[in-house]
C-alpha cells in the first residue's frame, strides 16, 4: 500500500497510509488546501488533485454516533441541584464525548451542551470540595473548642 506525506499549517507528517490519511480527510484534519507528497510523484501538489483522499461530491457523508449532549446537560444540572454524583458524571461523559466529537466519531452538533454539562459537573465538583473543606474546617474547631473547654 502506498504510504504518503503530507505538509499540514506547515509540519511535515508521514508517512502514514492512504487509509490513514482519507480518514484524517474525513475528519479534516487534512484540508484540500494542503500539500501532499507520495513516491513516484514528481513532486508535492495540492491534497485536491488526488483522487481517492476527499469523498466525491454528492457521496453520503460518515456516519456518526449520536451526540448525548441533552443527558450530559441533564446530569450536569442534577449534579449542581440535586446529587453531586450526577456532576461527576456528566464531566466524564463530557469529557469522552467531546474527545470522541474531536476525532469525528460524534455528532458535533451536540458540542455546546456536552460543553455546558461539564462545566455544570465541573462546578458542582468543585463546590463538593469547598463543602467537604468547610465540614472539616468546622469539625476542627469544634474539637479544639472541647479540648480547650477540657483543659481549663
Amino acid at each position: 500500500m502506498k504510504q504518503w506525506y503530507c505538509i499540514i499549517g506547515g509540519q511535515q507528517y508521514g508517512p502514514v497510509s492512504e487509509d490513514e490519511l482519507r480518514n484524517w480527510a474525513e475528519v479534516g484534519r487534512i484540508k484540500l488546501t494542503d500539500q501532499v507528497w507520495s513516491e513516484g510523484m514528481p513532486a508535492w501538489t495540492s491534497a485536491s488533485v488526488v483522487p481517492g483522499i476527499f469523498r466525491a461530491e454528492g457521496s453520503p457523508p460518515p456516519m456518526h454516533t449520536p451526540h448525548r449532549g441533552a443527558i450530559v446537560l441533564t446530569l450536569g444540572i442534577l449534579g449542581l441541584a440535586v446529587c453531586v454524583i450526577c456532576g461527576i458524571i456528566a464531566f466524564v461523559m463530557a469529557k469522552n464525548d467531546l474527545a470522541k466529537m474531536a476525532a469525528g466519531k460524534m455528532d458535533p452538533v451536540g458540542q455546546g451542551m456536552t460543553n455546558a454539562g461539564k462545566i455544570c459537573g465541573i462546578i458542582s465538583i468543585c463546590l463538593l470540595a469547598v463543602g467537604a473543606l468547610v465540614g472539616i474546617l468546622y469539625f476542627c474547631v469544634i474539637f479544639i473548642v472541647v479540648i480547650a473547654a477540657g483543659l481549663s
